[in-house]
Order: C-alpha cells, then sequence, then structure tokens
C-alpha cells in the first residue's frame, strides 16, 4: 500500500503533462477551450470509479457516451466530445504513453444531413493564388501549403517531417509519417517533392521545416504549430473574406480526390482520418456550399 499512492501520483503528472500536450497541438484557442471542458468532463465522470482519462478503456467511452446522451447533449455536442476523445488518444499513442486508442472502432454519434463541415471552401482559383503567394514568401511556407493541397497531410504530420524521412527524388519521393503509432510511407505529390527538397535546401539532417530564430550556428529548431498558423495566415485570396487556414487546404484536397471519383476509403487513407464519417463532412459541405448563394461558411476550426 506504501507504493500505491505515489505510483497514482506519478499517473496524474503524467496524465496531466499529456493533456498540456496534446492541447498545444489545436490550432484554434475556442477548440483548445472547447476539448479542455470535454476531456474536463470525462475525467469527471471518471473520478468516481478511480480511473483518469488516459488510461481508460473502450468501455468506458462507451458507457461515458451513453450517460451524455441521456443527459441531452446535442449531436453536434457528442460528436465533438467523441473528437476529442479520439485525438487525445491518437495523441497519447503517437507519444508511447498508451498502446492503442480505444475509441477506433466504436460508432460514433451519426452525423445529421444538412450538417456539413465549418471549414471554410476554397475555390481552384483561391488556392492557386495562395500557391503562387506561398511561393513568393517563404519556402517553408510553399512546402507546407503543397503538403496540405496535394497530399492531403495533416500540420502536425508535415512539422514532424525530419530530412531523414524523405527518401527518393522527384517524380518519385517517398515521406515516412506517424498515423495511429503506426509509420506510414507517403507518395508525395511532384509538386510538393520539389517544394519539400527546396524547403531544407543544402541541410542534411534534422526538421524538413525550422524556426525562423534557428541560426547558422545553432542546432535547428522545429517549427512549432504556432509558427506555422503565423506563416499561413499571410496567405490571402480574392474570392472570400474568410481566413485562410491549413483545415481549408485540406478539405480542398478531399473535395479534388472526391470530385474525381476516388473511393471515400481511399480518400480517408490519403487524409489521414480516422473515420469515412469525417471525409463525408467535408464532401456534405461542398455539397451545401454549391446550393447556396452566401458562399462557404466560417471555419470555426
Amino acid at each position: 500500500m506504501a507504493q500505491k499512492g505515489p505510483s497514482r501520483a506519478r499517473r496524474a503528472v503524467v496524465a496531466r503533462s499529456a493533456l498540456e500536450g496534446w492541447l498545444n497541438t489545436q490550432q484554434s484557442p475556442n477548440t483548445r477551450a472547447a476539448y479542455r471542458s470535454d476531456l474536463a468532463t470525462f475525467g469527471n465522470w471518471c473520478a468516481p470509479q478511480g480511473a483518469i482519462p488516459l488510461t481508460a478503456d473502450t468501455a468506458a467511452l462507451v458507457a461515458f457516451q451513453a450517460e451524455r446522451e441521456a443527459a441531452g447533449d446535442s449531436a453536434s455536442t457528442l460528436r465533438r466530445r467523441w473528437s476529442a476523445l479520439s485525438s487525445f488518444y491518437d495523441f497519447a499513442v503517437e507519444h508511447e504513453l498508451r498502446a492503442t486508442n480505444p475509441a477506433v472502432g466504436v460508432a460514433r454519434p451519426k452525423v445529421v444531413s444538412g450538417d456539413p463541415s465549418p471549414t471554410v471552401r476554397l475555390s481552384e482559383d483561391a488556392v492557386a493564388t495562395c500557391r503562387v503567394l506561398a511561393a513568393a514568401l517563404d519556402p517553408r511556407l510553399e512546402a507546407l501549403v503543397a503538403l496540405l493541397v496535394c497530399d492531403g497531410l495533416k500540420v502536425a504530420e508535415a512539422l514532424a517531417l525530419d530530412i531523414g524521412h524523405v527518401f527518393g527524388r522527384s517524380p518519385t519521393t517517398t515521406i515516412v509519417v506517424r498515423r495511429r503509432g503506426q509509420s506510414k510511407h507517403v507518395v508525395l505529390d511532384p509538386d510538393s517533392a520539389r517544394a519539400v527538397r527546396r524547403c531544407f535546401g543544402q541541410r542534411r539532417s534534422g526538421p524538413v521545416f525550422v524556426s525562423e530564430r534557428t541560426s547558422k550556428s545553432d542546432t535547428p529548431h522545429r517549427l512549432t504549430r504556432f509558427g506555422a498558423d503565423h506563416l499561413i495566415r499571410q496567405l490571402r485570396t480574392d474570392d472570400t473574406t474568410e481566413q485562410v487556414t491549413a483545415n481549408a487546404l485540406r478539405r480542398f484536397h478531399i473535395n479534388s480526390f472526391h470530385a474525381g471519383d476516388s473511393v471515400l476509403d481511399d480518400i480517408r487513407d490519403r487524409a489521414g482520418l480516422a473515420d469515412v464519417r469525417g471525409v463525408q463532412r467535408y464532401i456534405e459541405a461542398a455539397t451545401a456550399d454549391s446550393d447556396t448563394e452566401d458562399g462557404a461558411p466560417n471555419d470555426r476550426s
């Protein structure tokens, strides 16, 4: 019994550290606040059972969802809570804090028809403008936009790339990314491959994307999510007043492949999404946009 207290205390410290680390990967302050609230709600549900969210199992998630449904949570709130939990466990698996994501394979609340992703929709002309502007502004921005638009990578996946993760030469260049705790090889679009190599230039090791605070004599500092967001905020287009975001650029990738009659599972795999329902939200949003005169909805992510 004497060792039980310290062990529990250490687990709590690891859990808090994991939570803060995961929250820091979220782009939007509003998303961080909502996700923090969702994990706190789940933590309060776990506490009477002597458990913590980091070590919860699938049965606990299912029971939690059932209780929140009975408490009257809306479908959108339930989907957000599930998204928060699944993302948190993906982070935990990636950082070897647990072996598996207990949210994988569990039926999520259904997406209601007419409730598409709120991410702003960019036209082909707008994306072309973004890519030209990115190339003129910063090689890092050019490469980041290309990876989002042409290859559907998540920002976190792009920022985690090391030069040692890039293999081959255009037109066949492959990178290795981590998805749900496993290494995955991704063949880059030729434009992306060229942009990535321009980004790291003559360097032979270290991160592909480096921070501006890295000097020639310093060990390269990896570009942070905050730094990436700062770069992307420099992008502007003529056909929308909405801020261009990483999610909007990835949404363009998803809808472009859907327009080319790609199978949903193939699109899901390319974009690194856990479920085809995530793909369907983006696709339904595109359909909803085409039926309105007001253009794309606001990006609240």
